[in-house]
């Protein structure tokens, strides 16, 4: 590991002790001013004079949230976000210092939690309008103790979301938990989490088990794996000159292990400092969701009156179900329990945004990865995974539909589908991770495009066999 990936390491380590200290904070005010601290201090610790860049973010969409209407304020601070996620990537034709890697990853997270501001005050007010032309019942005139930020609705048991102050839009945007790895979370649970009352009596200790369980595997794989499989051998010469087909194989299964358990360890890592801050913890009965949040209305807790043994989750900032991924025998299981906040993001501010169904799929792909960054080994990746998804689908429909459920050849199906899902992780990987499309390409080439082969000989007995297109509309409305 490099030094700057030490530090990144032990930041993230450290912020699981500290979040303990975070939540004996009584008072709503002091705990906004310790996470923004803490959170400020290591952004310009690590990043330097490229924490501008982020400040001028905050600014611009502080600008947008004051100045645009609430009916247009979230295209605009959408376009604001990803705009400027563009310079920040090519600032260096512009003759400025090209973004330290921390840089990056920082501005990734707030570029998916200032465009989600927008979206919530813009979702915030429709509701509300929608509320008052049905039933005129005005909302709660009880206000936030910093005043302004968000007022609840007697009705629903929801929030109204008022442009946030711009020390609020600070606060949150440099609170210190998740700052470099995410998970995502919106300006309402961010909120909530600051006007805990008593957020010391939440119960963490065994969800952060639950968590940590995980990290001694991980952590000792990746480490173990990441010695053996270096991805800088990748892009050297011997690499394909003197290396054999099954030895590429073999190379590329050890580089996608040292891939998911790398993002593995840091997900758990920056989801246990969540857990011991007491960040995304709801009551149970208010059933929430990841990134999302509650979805029931919890009257008892807005009235103080929630039973002395209420039970809490932390399900709004699960970020990542290793069980699933690692066992579940579909790309679209491995999808969904992968990076699980960000997929919420693409899903409700993306995805369900679009008003024609058949370009919402696709542009979510591009969204992401343009997201990820503008290198074309990304944008080669997603697009593989689509036809990955495709071919899943009309498989699916063609030849796992015939089978009886529970039988052997059932279970045949699901084995054969699970090793293939691997084998294609494994192949498209290979161009994120060398970042290039020439790079990417020569890898793939090296191993004579078996995968796409074997997927595109898939999709061509699927439409010999017959079926699929509907099967696959179907899945497409499933996409979260």
């Amino acid at each position: 590991m490099s030094p700057d990936e030490l530090i990144y390491l032990g930041l993230l380590v450290l912020s699981i002790p500290l979040g303990t200290i975070v939540r004996q904070v009584p008072h709503p005010t002091w705990r906004k001013v310790a996470v923004f601290a803490v959170g400020a201090t290591q952004v310009v610790f690590t990043c330097r004079w490229d924490t501008l860049h982020s400040l001028v973010t905050i600014l611009g969409t502080f600008a947008i949230l004051k100045l645009a209407s609430p009916r247009t304020c979230h295209l605009l601070t959408f376009v604001w976000c990803f705009g400027y996620l563009a310079f920040f990537r090519t600032c260096h034709l512009f003759h400025l210092p090209y973004p330290a890697a921390v840089a990056n990853a920082v501005q990734l997270v707030l570029t998916l939690k200032l465009s989600s501001v927008g979206f919530e005050i813009a979702d915030s007010y429709m509701a509300e309008k929608a509320r008052k032309e049905g039933n005129d019942t005005p909302s709660d005139s009880k206000t936030s103790q910093d005043g302004s930020s968000v007022v609840s609705s007697k009705t629903t048991g929801s929030d109204v979301i008022f442009p946030p102050s711009l020390i609020d839009m600070l606060c949150y945007s440099y609170c210190y938990i998740g700052v470099y790895t995410g998970p995502f979370y919106k300006y309402k649970t961010y909120h909530d989490f600051i006007y805990q009352e008593e957020p010391s009596s939440i119960p963490v200790l065994k969800p952060l088990l639950d968590r940590a369980k995980w990290l001694p595997l991980t952590g000792g794989v990746f480490l173990l794996a990441s010695r053996y499989f270096p991805i800088a051998y990748a892009h050297t010469e011997e690499f394909y000159a003197m290396s054999s087909f099954l030895y590429r194989l073999w190379y590329m299964l050890g580089m996608f292990l040292v891939f998911r358990t790398r993002m593995y360890s840091g997900w758990l890592l920056a989801e246990c400092s969540c857990i011991t801050a007491g960040l995304g913890a709801y009551p149970e009965q208010s059933k929430p969701k990841c990134g999302q949040g509650p979805t029931a209305s919890t009257t008892l807790e807005a009235e103080g009156n929630l039973p002395p043994e209420v039970g809490y989750n932390f399900e709004t900032i699960k970020n990542v179900d290793i069980y699933w991924i690692e066992l579940g025998t579909t790309i679209r299981s491995g999808m969904k329990y992968w990076n699980m906040t960000v997929q919420y993001w693409m899903a409700e501010y993306v995805y369900r945004r679009l008003p024609y169904k058949n370009f919402r799929f696709p542009v979510v792909f591009v969204v992401s990865a343009y997201w990820h960054g503008i290198h074309g080994g990304y944008y080669l990746f997603f697009l593989s995974v689509a036809l990955m998804q495709i071919v899943e689908n009309k498989c699916d429909t063609a030849f796992r539909s015939r089978l009886s459920p529970g039988s052997t050849a059932t279970g045949v199906y699901g084995f054969v589908s699970w090793m293939l899902k691997y084998r294609a992780g494994e192949y498209y990987t290979m161009a994120f991770l060398l970042l290039t499309i020439s790079d990417g390409l020569r890898c793939w080439q090296s191993v004579y495009f078996y995968t796409h082969v074997l997927h595109l000989l898939l999709l061509a007995a699927t439409f010999i066999v017959g079926g699929g297109s509907r099967h696959g509309d179907k899945n497409e409305k499933k996409v979260k």
